[in-house]
């Protein structure tokens, strides 16, 4: 075999998905293969743990999991740097544990096309080729391949027990029951959470009317500065505002313009804010809410219904109607044509509006009621669990509080597939217990009329027909609407009751 076909091999035996996430150290590139990054997070307070190796920062508590975390630089016997705000810890699966690497910075995630592996030179940004499987390259750009394998192979991390003995035992799935789910769900309330340039910020949900892609926008001739214009949807005319000029805040550098619109409503007056992207969907309770910065003025703070610390972020919580100058209030809800056209008690109470969570597997769209879902996540380490039912995935440790997920790609009949960076978990209660499902991306919050609803058709796509109750038609295709009631057998919803159980009476 030639010797191009042999580097080539094992290319694809090094990186498998055929994309690199790759990250700095000394202004130099480096890359992992994608399958084995869990997740990205910005530099967290770390733990100290006495007697552990030199390399090894600490411990970090991550959603309620202990993992240790690793100091690259003095890993690869690189002079250590002091972390700066482009720090970053890439967890990671390394011999069945959770493990962070801290690194410089992390750039992006790339896709190979040229999968032949060249040698590295005996160093690389002084990083020896011990710990190095080669080269590759990405258009005019060389990366050097990390060997994960080879960080562990070595008689120092064999004390990695001891950085784990701090772990608590894993939080039992909770208290089970829908009574208990109400009362949790009582206690917290949903926000929204968005990228706005360098920052998140979050809206109560509640005020939420849609979340859709930009649509065209119409200039309004004297509005203000940060009104982007007009935008028409069904036979309405709504102000579109642009926040990020409001709030002042520092847009992105990475070229990236508002590409998302959130609908609110309050009561007569409805309005859209363009944002960058939506993160993820939460539910919070009082306490989790912090007051906002005492370095901010009387009139900024009122802007704020305070701070929430994500393990990725800061979210600031905005209010809406504070942000909006009082002499512009007026002026531009008169941009829309049926802002002000009713008085309150003209306005219909009985609304046939049905929100619903829309997200895909494949091609197919389907949606969720918005009052199913308590958040939308994005996929992190789901634990599998020993003799667990073969219709859970695993379980998942969402702030101390651990769920069972189910794969909704299995449970369609389709082909399983690695998450990508779009892939989400939807929690929803199912059978009185707190469930993960997993989907393929998760596209907006749509609103759809409850008198057009259908019939499923007998046999649907995607082998879901079994589980849908309903079907609406929007401009964008059709969304098959879930019953949650019916995604699992009688005897699975017994079997998901029973490990509930059984998980609270192990702990």
């Amino acid at each position: 075999m030639a010797t191009a076909d042999v580097q080539a091999k094992q290319a694809s035996d090094i990186i498998p998905s055929g994309q690199l996430v790759t990250f700095t150290l000394d202004g130099v590139e480096f890359g992992l293969d994608i399958d084995r990054v869990q997740e990205i997070t910005p530099r967290t307070d770390i733990t100290p743990v006495p007697g552990a190796p030199s390399f090894v920062l600490g411990v970090i508590n991550l959603r309620g999991t202990i993992i240790p975390v690793l100091d690259s630089r003095l890993r690869f016997h690189l002079e250590a740097a002091k972390p700066t705000s482009k720090t970053r810890i890439i967890i990671m699966n390394l011999a069945g544990q959770g493990t962070g690497l801290q690194v410089d910075a992390v750039s992006e995630v790339v896709r190979l096309e040229d999968f032949t592996i060249r040698e590295t030179p005996p160093l690389v940004a002084g990083v020896r080729s011990d710990y190095l499987a080669g080269m590759v390259t990405v258009g005019n750009r060389l990366i050097t391949l990390i060997d994960l394998d080879k960080i562990l192979d070595s008689s120092e991390f064999s004390q990695r027990e001891r950085l784990l003995e701090s772990n608590t035992a894993t939080p039992a799935f909770g208290v089970g029951g829908m009574d208990n789910l109400e009362e949790q769900l009582a206690e917290e309330l949903p926000y929204v959470t968005f990228a706005l340039g360098k920052e998140s910020f979050g809206i109560n949900l509640q005020q939420v009317e849609e979340i859709i892609e930009l649509p065209p926008v119409t200039k309004v001739p004297d509005a203000p500065n940060y009104v982007m214009g007009v935008i028409c949807l069904r036979d309405q005319v709504l102000p579109l505002l642009d926040f990020i000029q409001l709030l002042r805040v520092e847009d992105s550098t990475d070229g990236r313009q508002r590409d998302m619109v959130i609908l609110l409503n309050f009561g007569e007056a409805k309005l859209g804010i363009a944002v960058d992207g939506i993160q993820e969907i939460i539910r919070l309770r009082e306490e989790e809410i912090l007051p906002p910065p005492q370095t901010l003025s009387e009139n900024e703070t009122s802007k704020f219904e305070g701070v929430v610390v994500r393990p990725d972020r800061m979210v600031s919580i905005i209010k809406v109607l504070n942000i909006i100058r009082g002499d512009d209030q007026q002026k531009i809800a008169a941009m829309g044509t049926s802002l002000l056209s009713k008085k309150a008690e003209e306005v219909q109470v009985v609304s046939n509006d049905l929100p619903l969570v829309v997200f895909r597997l494949e091609a197919e769209a389907y949606g969720l009621r918005l009052h199913e879902v308590r958040e939308i996540i994005m996929v992190g380490m789901i634990t599998p669990v020993p003799r667990a039912p073969s219709f859970i995935d695993g379980v998942l440790n969402l702030r101390g509080e651990v769920m069972p997920v189910i794969d909704l790609r299995d449970r369609f009949g389709l082909e399983r597939q690695k998450a990508t960076n779009l892939s989400r978990i939807i929690i929803t209660p199912i059978a009185g217990v707190f469930t993960g499902l997993v989907v393929d991306a998760v596209d907006e919050v749509k609103t759809v009329d409850q008198r057009k609803l259908e019939d499923p058709p007998r046999v649907a796509s995607a082998g879901a027909n079994t589980y849908i109750q309903k079907v609406a038609r929007s401009e964008a295709g059709v969304i098959f609407i879930l019953d949650l009631q019916h995604l699992l057998s009688d005897v699975e919803n017994q079997q998901l009751e029973s490990f509930q159980g059984k998980k609270r009476a192990e702990s």
